[in-house]
């Protein structure tokens, strides 16, 4: 990790400076717990780790130099507890006697009021909030009722409605866009990553192989004139789901057509935006159908979308 680590290097979250500087500049205004929530892939982790270095450095400036901010860089602070994120595993509450590492008891008996080794607060992190299981969920609210001075928790979500509205009314929560889209490609260009424009605001990657990216824009890039252009759009999409039965759980065919929507509204985006705004609502409602979690209903969400958007054509 750079030396060079600051809050000011955020980009395209100006809303979200507001308060990151504010507590940074000022820390003992921090409040119990501060929850970044948005959008997957807008900075929210990345943000989390400078505001906490900031705060944390001796200098209050995130250094580089001091021993808060090298332990930091060696992620060996000891004022630092970062829960681990395991995907669909819940953060339980822990036994009664001798509770797991990295649950509630655990925190709340080994970490919670032991006063910080190096620095002045101590932070404990929570990078998927919606983890957070009930009981745990309420052992944690006690304790942010009566969390000490120099104990501070950060919670990353990207959705607010996953959490229980007493924890909400008890924390600061730093709201995080999409990011510009010249930011984007400025990111990309960077680390030498191919860029995306249908990827929108967002830095996280598809999670596809790149020749399927590369398929659904010569697909849709310019192809979608009349009618017919989409029966057989429905067409291709389905025999590609017939040709590949076998598809990962990390890369679904719910992913594959949500990727399709995404490709059609940069399409539409692109030119007569005024007009095309009836497609991108009615992809925006397919793109919400699919998130519904219903088992089977994405053959049935893709006709419907086709059927519209073929009779929107039409107009």
């Amino acid at each position: 990790m750079s030396s060079s680590f600051g809050i000011d290097e955020i980009k395209g979250q100006e809303r979200a400076l507001v308060f990151l500087k504010k507590y940074s500049s000022q820390p003992e205004l921090l409040p119990p717990l501060l929850i970044f929530h948005g959008p997957e892939g807008t900075g929210k982790e990345s943000a989390v780790e400078r505001f906490i270095r900031h705060v944390l450095c001796i200098e209050g400036t995130s250094c580089g130099h001091c021993v808060s901010c090298r332990a930091f860089m060696h992620q060996s602070h000891p004022d630092i507890v970062w829960f681990p994120l395991e995907k669909n595993k819940q953060i339980a509450i822990g036994k009664e006697d001798n509770p797991e590492e990295f649950t509630i008891r655990w925190l709340i008996r080994t970490r919670l009021y032991y006063r910080p080794h190096l620095s002045k607060v101590r932070f404990i992190v929570i990078p998927d909030a919606s983890l957070i299981g009930n009981e745990a969920e309420t052992a944690l609210l006690k304790s942010l009722e009566e969390a000490p001075s120099f104990t501070r928790f950060i919670f990353i979500t990207t959705n607010l409605d996953q959490l229980k509205e007493t924890i909400i009314s008890r924390a600061v929560c730093i709201p995080f866009g999409y990011l510009p889209q010249a930011i984007v490609k400025d990111l990309y260009n960077k680390n030498s990553l191919t860029y995306i424009a249908a990827q929108g605001g967002s830095m996280d990657p598809f999670d596809c192989p790149p020749q399927v990216l590369e398929q659904i824009s010569q697909k849709i890039d310019g192809n979608l004139r009349q009618p017919l252009d989409y029966l057989r759009l429905e067409e291709w999409i389905l025999a590609y789901k017939d040709d590949h039965p076998d598809w990962q759980e990390d890369f679904s065919f719910k992913d594959f057509l949500d990727l399709v929507g995404l490709f059609l509204l940069q399409e539409y985006s692109k030119r007569d935006f005024e007009s095309n705004l009836p497609k991108m609502e009615a992809v925006f409602r397919f793109k919400e159908k699919l998130h519904e979690k219903i088992h089977g209903q994405e053959n049935i969400s893709l006709s419907l979308l086709i059927h519209e958007l073929a009779l929107l054509e039409q107009k």
